[in-house]
């Protein structure tokens, strides 16, 4: 029997190829049941979380810092010794001397910027003000460990260069005594020498005798110009003097100060802290009046300090007002 097949029906059947057997193969693989399916093998965990960030050296030493701190604030706090009672004076740790930003980043091999820095010096500081105090404690096995944790970070020239310092700040040959005083933006200079005629003041400085002093006459210049003509205003001038009036020593030194930078305040707080520091090297007895609590208001502030951090408000006695309904309406 014949079929009838139009002329379009054969023409696709031409198209039609055998499909190759490797395409066959592709298509119809199966895996095999011994291949492994698990990957790679996991990596292992890093030992400190700083891995993750940018600068995991940096990070890991301010995380090893900071757990030192922790450690020994506990560790004092467990023996009553930390905190101090606000009743005893403040305990004003030895001064020490650290790396700074360009020597860090050789250590920690990651650059050290000036905020970064100034974050690590801040933790040190603090962890060497609990040294001082668990050394006065007799805590000296925490002290040993702190020591190991600031050795890295400690100039081993430190206690060189406290000792230039004040080889520095001694007497010259021609008897004159050099300091210097911050304060804000203002930086002095000052040397201090006794004039010819002040024997008389000095040794009544020292002892008492009947009869009234005579004041001698002397010199103080500020940048080469009187003391007067620089400061006009009274405050400031009361300020440079300050040292010299509650000793009892005015008129006993010649003063010749360099100052720069700042307002007038900023340069008469400076000219007078270089001067108090220049007195204390020339009279060691009069060392306790210049170091004693002369602000009530603030805590630590002598005439041989620049700090002037406040302690408390209305230390000084006075009662504290209610501020809270002031502006509000209604209010008697």
């Amino acid at each position: 029997m014949a079929f009838a097949c139009s002329s379009s029906s054969l023409r696709g059947l031409q198209h039609l190829r055998p499909v190759p057997a490797s395409i066959r193969a592709a298509s119809t693989y199966t895996p095999s049941q011994s291949s492994d399916t698990r990957g790679l093998p996991r990596r292992p965990r890093p030992s400190s979380p700083a891995f993750f960030t940018g600068r995991p050296t940096y990070h890991e030493a301010l995380l090893s810092l900071s757990s030192t701190l922790k450690e020994a604030q506990q560790s004092l706090r467990q023996d009553y010794i930390f905190p101090l009672p606000s009743t005893l004076p403040t305990l004003q740790p030895p001064r020490a001397s650290w790396h700074s930003a360009a020597t860090l980043t050789t250590l920690l091999r990651t650059n050290i910027k000036t905020n970064s820095h100034r974050e690590i010096v801040g933790l040190l500081n603090e962890i060497n003000a609990l040294r001082h105090v668990a050394n006065v404690s007799g805590r000296f096995e925490l002290v040993g460990r702190l020591d190991d944790a600031l050795g890295m970070y400690e100039r081993e020239e430190r206690d060189e260069g406290v000792e230039a310092k004040e080889v520095k700040s001694k007497i010259d040959e021609f008897g004159r005594a050099y300091a210097t005083g911050r304060r804000k933006e203002s930086s002095a200079r000052v040397w201090m020498i006794p004039t010819k005629d002040a024997s008389s003041i000095l040794d009544q400085a020292k002892t008492e005798t009947e009869g009234e002093a005579t004041i001698p006459t002397t010199q103080v210049l500020i940048n080469h110009i009187p003391l007067a003509t620089h400061f006009e205003k009274t405050s400031d001038r009361d300020t440079v003097l300050r040292s010299l009036r509650i000793t009892g020593l005015l008129g006993g030194y010649n003063v010749f100060a360099l100052v720069r930078g700042g307002g007038t305040s900023g340069q008469a707080g400076a000219i007078g802290l270089a001067m108090a520091r220049a007195l204390a090297i020339l009279r060691e007895d009069v060392k306790e009046v210049l170091t004693a609590g002369l602000f009530p208001l603030f805590r630590d502030k002598t005439l041989l300090t620049s700090r002037w951090s406040i302690d408390a408000r209305h230390q000084d006695g006075r009662e504290e007002k209610d501020w809270s309904s002031k502006g509000q309406k209604g209010s008697e």
